[in-house]
């Protein structure tokens, strides 16, 4: 068994009349998975809070592995996580507050070492005061996150890319800020920083201004910082 694990959290995206062969990121994962040969998934869904509480737990307690990595796959709507709507606007799942959800995490990252979290959702990582927080009361080193309404297929695979370089970060370049920074600006640099991730209100934003990086390295005294603007000035996206 490998020393990495990547605990995957996936709430429904379509019912199955609006897409019956039910897309997932999961098949992203596995193949990533297959291909780096040096990490452990364990994968659960949830819908709403107490599901998600049930799905982190189990997934933390058949994970053996040393380092630890959470993504969060799901709805996002303000700060609103995993509701679904059928056609013609009718809530069948009211998803979960992203505080409720942010709480679950801290309390369990306490206790096991999960190094970051990756919100692959539309808005959360708009509420940065509210990652910081968390980073505030926890251990863990990174947390990101998209500011706007993504599309489903480049986040996959901008996600991909996070996660791979994430995961191949050592321990101890954890306890650096510009290493952390490093490792996000390596996965991004892939990806065009002008490319329209985002619609919004017959609008395009561009993936510059999506994103949002929130770090606090693992050191004695390390405070909680939004590593955005050095991240993108890292990778030459901070123009203007």
């Amino acid at each position: 068994m490998g020393e990495i694990a990547l605990l995957v959290l996936e709430g429904p995206w379509w019912t199955p009349a609006h897409k019956p062969k039910r897309p997932s990121v999961l098949p992203f994962q596995e193949g990533l998975e297959k291909y780096k040969g040096n990490f452990n998934i364990y994968y659960s869904n949830f819908y709403e809070k107490q599901s998600f509480k049930r799905a982190l737990e189990d997934d933390l307690a058949h994970a053996r592995e040393d380092r630890l990595f959470l993504y969060i796959a799901a709805h996002g709507g303000s700060r609103m996580v995993g509701a679904l709507e059928a056609e013609g606007g009718k809530t069948l799942t009211s998803g979960m507050r992203l505080t409720t959800l942010l709480r679950d995490v801290r309390r369990v990252a306490r206790n096991a070492n999960i190094e970051g979290v990756l919100l692959g959702s539309c808005t959360l990582g708009a509420n940065r005061a509210d990652l910081l927080a968390t980073l505030k009361t926890s251990p863990l080193a990174w947390i990101f996150g998209y500011a706007c309404e993504i599309d489903w297929i480049p986040s996959t695979l901008i996600d991909l890319s996070l996660l791979e370089h994430a995961m191949a970060l050592k321990k101890e370049d954890l306890r650096s800020r510009t290493k952390i920074i490093g490792a996000f600006s390596s996965a991004l640099s892939r990806f065009s920083g002008e490319f329209p991730i985002c619609k919004e209100e017959n609008r395009s934003v561009p993936l510059k201004y999506a994103i949002s990086l929130l770090g606090k390295p693992r050191r004695p005294h390390a405070v909680p910082g939004d590593l955005t603007r050095a991240l993108l000035g890292t990778l030459g996206w901070d123009a203007a």
